[in-house]
């Protein structure tokens, strides 16, 4: 029983370890959202609700995505701006067929 779980162990780290994955990270109603400092994340990709000087929504916007962090606090979103939707962090890995913010959008369009 001890090998099984053993070799489970090792296969899981080998997969895992080896492979680029990305996941929403919540954040939902703020004005930025930071990847996890637990791995070598990179923020890919969220939307934003922009708002007027009187708490009005007026559009959406594409958040600025920039290393490690998606911001809806930008000149372009009027007064200030929230998230909409959760950003994508993905691993930096990029071996493969693995999923990363280069071609996240062309893996799951539905999400862009």
């Amino acid at each position: 029983e001890m090998k099984t779980l053993l070799i489970f162990a090792f296969v899981l780290l080998q997969v895992y370890g080896s492979s680029a994955w990305c996941f929403h990270n919540g954040g939902i109603g703020e004005y930025s959202k930071k990847c996890p400092d637990s791995g070598d994340f990179e923020a890919c990709n969220a939307r934003c609700q922009c708002y007027d000087g009187n708490d009005n929504p007026i559009y959406e916007r594409d958040a600025l995505c920039v290393m490690d962090t998606c911001f809806c606090v930008f000149a372009a979103c009027g007064a200030y701006g929230r998230l909409i939707t959760e950003p994508v962090c993905c691993t930096k890995n990029s071996g493969g067929a693995s999923v990363t913010c280069d071609n996240y959008c062309q893996n799951y369009p539905e999400d862009c």
